[in-house]
């Protein structure tokens, strides 16, 4: 049996193409379902070396549904 570096070219060419036409056509099936149940900011702005400075803090809570079949 051949290994992999004794292929041709031509065939690791094929093969290559091949994966990217199965990534790019095959559907994508979503594992889980994600829910947002809420979204919060907070900004303080301040002065930093003389520079004004915004420092802000983003918090999204999520819920993930799996589907275990």
């Amino acid at each position: 049996m051949k290994s992999d570096k004794d292929i041709p070219i031509t065939r690791a060419v094929g093969r290559f193409f091949g994966h990217l036409w199965h990534a790019t056509t095959k559907p994508v099936a979503p594992e889980s379902e994600t829910h947002t149940v809420s979204r919060g900011t907070q900004e303080a702005r301040g002065e930093l070396d003389g520079k004004p400075v915004t420092l802000r803090r983003t918090t999204i809570e999520e819920i993930e549904i799996r589907d275990d079949s």
